[in-house]
């Protein structure tokens, strides 16, 4: 999966697409490819506001492609900052966090660890919301199910349930490939970002007066090295 030939040719499948397409349907599945990074890009500023000792509103997401469309917002997540400088993480937690825990992820799928992906994405997200002052609790009470489910399905030997164990496999594979398309797709999203003030670099570029295209380049190095960090991971595990 994380051959260098395999990540090339899905880089520039996702460039393709994103200068090229057209109309609702690509809009539509650009949105729902968005989505795994989306949530740890929200998740990201709002656990970093916290840690630097401010606020979480709430963490919202939007999945219908209309409501998304004309609000041209994928998800935003409300957060209070006590200092300048928390509200600079908070801004840099976003597209960072998005970087490391696709790093995360290769690392545990190297090291035969691929199970704890998905709870741990859950984790996250379940972390931040539990944190937040307005709580979602039918998304909360989901998360709540699967994490509990699969700490059943792994003590429990029933035939039916092994079998949902044993095909996690595949699905936290399909995971892997969802997030490492919507990777790819945001790493060209944020080089077609130019003069946009709805986005991180704009807001930092104003609250450090350095050049909103310094950000970007930094943002564009963060997820294209998190992107190809995989293959020189499997390099040095041989």
């Amino acid at each position: 999966m994380f051959d260098i030939s395999v990540l090339i040719a899905i880089f520039l499948a996702m460039g393709y697409f994103t200068f090229s397409s057209r109309g609702m349907l690509a809009y539509t599945f650009g949105i729902y490819l968005d989505l795994p990074n989306v949530i740890i890009h929200e998740c990201g500023h709002a656990l970093t506001a916290r840690i630097w000792g401010g606020s979480i509103q709430s963490v919202k997401f939007n999945i219908l492609p209309s409501i998304v469309k004309n609000g041209g917002i994928l998800g935003v997540a409300e957060i209070g900052n006590r200092s300048g400088l928390g509200m600079f993480f908070s801004l840099l937690g976003g597209y960072l966090s998005q970087a490391l825990f696709f790093l995360v992820m290769a690392y545990l799928y190297l090291h035969g660890q691929l199970l704890w992906i998905i709870p741990l994405f859950l984790i996250f997200y379940l972390l931040t919301n539990l944190l937040a002052k307005e709580k979602s609790f039918w998304q909360n009470l989901i998360i709540l199910i699967v994490i509990g489910s699969s700490i059943l399905i792994y003590r429990d030997n029933s035939s039916f349930l092994l079998l949902i164990y044993q095909s996690l496999d595949v699905i936290t594979i399909g995971f892997v490939v969802w997030y490492m398309l919507g990777l790819a797709h945001q790493f060209f999203i944020v080089l077609l970002l130019k003069s946009d003030s709805q986005w991180d670099g704009a807001a930092l570029a104003t609250r450090t007066y350095i050049p909103s295209l310094i950000w970007k380049v930094f943002f564009l190095i963060a997820m294209g090295g998190a992107y190809f960090a995989p293959f020189w991971l499997h390099l040095l595990l041989i």
